[in-house]
């Protein structure tokens, strides 16, 4: 994976987190359908994203060949 990759994904995640802190609950409320939809699909990746950097960690730490 590219530096520019995950510098771009954080840069994007870092305006959705402040935009949900700006505007609280009313930046659920006020999606449309495929906006709540996208933001359900953005959920499920960031806990994937949690489970497989846990396991790749995992693995790491135990010197594993992947």
């Amino acid at each position: 994976m590219s530096y520019c990759m995950c510098e771009n994904t954080k840069l994007a995640m870092a305006q959705v987190l402040e935009a949900m802190a700006m505007q609280g609950p009313m930046f659920i409320e006020e999606m449309n359908k495929d906006e709540k939809r996208a933001y359900k699909d953005l959920f499920e990746l960031c806990e994937a994203f949690i489970q497989q950097s846990e396991e790749l960690e995992y693995i790491i730490e135990r010197g594993e060949e992947c």
